[in-house]
């Protein structure tokens, strides 16, 4: 089965590893890749993935299924009808990862996301950052590209993917933080995008560096949506 064969001592040179050069536990990394494989391994998805499904407008689509306050599920079916494997598998510690991809069982693509991080904005953001490695790099790759989020910067392959998922949720040209400074002005522009406001009140919040804007709103979670909790 791909990706069984990654031994622990191996894994800095069979995976991107985006990280804080945090002390990262190389064999529950390990484990934590084995369970996800294992996972997706176990799901009948029915349709074979196609390289090249994963585009930008593909991505813009996904993003609209935010609105919905089952988003989460929405987007496990969005991605499992074109053929590619969405598992959530929380991370063990000394891992500090939120997301990852990699191809699987018969070539299909998975996205693994760990929820560390209990909110709606980083479940919509570590999604589609993780669906841009596969459109920006992946098709016919075997990597591992394993993310943490929190780390600053990247290689060139994570800034591609931040870029990507950024444009695909919240296009450029519509995108002002300084206009973002209400309630109101955080809902507006969420309905002309058709996307849920917290990914906007999240954008604001992480580009201002203050995370206690807006008080307690635009604040879901997403474990309990998904029953993990």
């Amino acid at each position: 089965i791909n990706g069984f064969e990654l031994k622990p001592a191996l894994l800095r040179t069979t995976a991107h590893l985006r990280s804080n050069d945090k002390q990262t536990d190389s064999y529950a990394l390990w484990a934590w890749q084995v369970q996800v494989l294992r996972k997706a391994q176990a799901e009948s998805l029915g349709t074979r993935y196609q390289p090249g499904t994963v585009t930008a407008e593909w991505m813009r689509q996904l993003a609209q299924l935010s609105w919905s306050e089952q988003g989460p599920h929405l987007a496990k079916e969005y991605l499992n009808r074109a053929g590619i494997h969405l598992v959530f598998e929380p991370h063990l510690d000394k891992t500090y990862l939120d997301g990852a991809v990699c191809m699987g069982h018969n070539r299909a693509p998975v996205v693994a996301l760990t929820l560390r991080h209990d909110r709606l904005d980083n479940f919509w953001f570590t999604l589609m950052h993780e669906l841009a490695h596969i459109a920006l790099h992946m098709d016919g790759n075997q990597s591992w590209y394993l993310d943490d989020l929190d780390a600053q910067g990247g290689d060139e392959c994570e800034q591609q993917a931040d870029a990507l998922a950024k444009e695909c949720l919240i296009p450029a040209r519509d995108w002002s933080v300084a206009a973002m400074t209400t309630p109101t002005a955080v809902i507006a522009l969420a309905q002309r995008l058709s996307i849920s406001p917290c990914i906007v009140a999240g954008r604001v919040r992480h580009e201002t560096g203050e995370h206690t804007l807006f008080n307690r709103q635009f604040r879901y979670k997403v474990k309990a949506t998904l029953g993990m909790n």
